[in-house]
């Protein structure tokens, strides 16, 4: 039998980014309306479900769009912000909307018309759990099951349109293991004594301020997420040194963190270790008293350099994460012509482990891993080495990705 995930795998849109994938999704979205090339769904259940009886305290509504098909079901769960007195006049207008989470898909229970779907947890969120029950008449019972929450948020919805939307764009968490055992990474006791060591993706950019008229760009440095490395696993402080791995999920980067570029948004990451001063439950980074302790860049010059860097100087290179919320074809020019391999890419990844060459502070080039081979997995391991280098230095030196010349 055809299920609802091959259903919305063909007549919509799962997984992308902005831009040219945008269109994609209104083109499939427009499919789906005119249910061409795509079978006839067999009842009046599937459709497009609104919050109905707002509470006058209530700053957020929800929404479910149903896509039953069979014995099997899929949804949309979208949140819109009610919080201003304009919004709640068209709670559902798309400019209200604050995010949207595709559910996996789940048997629907035919005889009682109820169904029981789990958004998955990721790096930010925990599990979330929809139980639903529909009476045939446009109209459902819903019961939001968050973790951590001592009890579900009831909602009833309405049938707003028997069309769901598919139109629902996410990108998943990224997987890595960061390795601190590829090399002796030992730090000298007499130089520096570790303390309490955190693994950081710091996320360095620049964002434009208006200072007297004129513009100038401002450093922006934000580790998250940070992991806490366990004392006797991946540390030991009778020896001074790092050890063992660490696999962690990273969510994609915050509104805060992107730039833009051309018509999407990127931002790029160093894979750190900070040595934070004390072991509270939450890090927060103070960076003249907290010294980065270990990076995946090198004060060297190798053999292989991509082509816009092979007559130049440069101070170094190493292994950054890039991160693109569309397509990379979709980057600012001036952008695109820092990248090295970007014909040889998957456009659509969004997350890419690459090679930084930098001067200074700046990063003149980047090379990009090419597009997965059959049975051959992403890249996700990188090595970090200890070093003295930042030990001293009061405020971060790390290269930084330009989006202008």
């Amino acid at each position: 039998m055809r299920d609802v995930e091959n259903y919305v795998g063909e007549c919509g849109v799962k997984r992308g980014g902005k831009g040219a994938v945008a269109a994609r999704i209104a083109l499939l979205a427009a499919v789906i309306l005119a249910a061409t090339g795509c079978p006839t769904f067999e009842d009046g259940l599937t459709g497009q479900y609104q919050e109905i009886e707002i509470g006058e305290l209530q700053d957020e509504a929800l929404a479910v769009d149903f896509f039953r098909f069979g014995s099997e079901a899929r949804a949309v769960l979208r949140r819109y912000d009610i919080a201003s007195e304009s919004a709640r006049e068209n709670p559902f207008h798309p400019d209200n909307e604050i995010s949207c989470q595709w559910t996996r898909v789940d048997t629907f229970d035919e005889a009682n018309r109820r169904f029981a779907l789990t958004i998955p947890a990721s790096a930010r969120q925990g599990q979330i759990d929809l139980h639903g029950a529909l009476n045939g008449a446009g109209s459902l019972e819903l019961e939001v099951f968050e973790e951590g929450a001592e009890e579900p948020r009831e909602a009833r919805l309405e049938v707003n349109s028997a069309a769901p939307n598919p139109n629902c764009v996410t990108i998943d968490d990224f997987f890595l293991r960061a390795i601190f055992d590829d090399t002796s990474n030992t730090l000298n006791p007499e130089v520096y004594e570790l303390r309490h060591p955190v693994f950081a993706l710091l996320w360095v950019g620049v964002e434009p301020v208006t200072i007297g008229g004129g513009t100038v760009f401002v450093a922006t440095n934000r580790p998250e997420p940070a992991f806490r490395l366990q004392p006797g696993l991946h540390f030991n402080r009778a020896t001074n040194n790092l050890s063992s791995n660490l696999a962690v999920s990273i969510p994609p980067p915050t509104d805060r963190i992107l730039m833009e570029s051309g018509s999407t948004r990127f931002a790029l990451a160093h894979f750190v270790v900070i040595d934070d001063s004390d072991d509270d439950e939450r890090f927060t980074w103070e960076v003249a008293d907290e010294p980065i302790i270990a990076t995946a860049l090198e004060r060297d010059r190798p053999e292989d350099v991509p082509p816009a860097v092979e007559n130049r100087e440069i101070d170094g290179w190493g292994k950054a994460l890039l991160f693109v919320e569309g397509r990379l074809d979709e980057l600012d020019q001036s952008l695109l012509f820092t990248l090295d391999g970007v014909e040889a890419a998957e456009q659509d990844r969004h997350f890419y482990i690459v090679d930084v060459f930098f001067y200074n502070e700046g990063i003149i080039s980047v090379r990009l891993p090419p597009r997965p081979e059959p049975n051959r997995p992403v890249q996700r391991r990188v090595p970090l080495q200890v070093t003295e280098q930042y030990l001293q230095a009061g405020e971060v030196s790390l290269p930084r990705l330009y989006d202008f010349n």
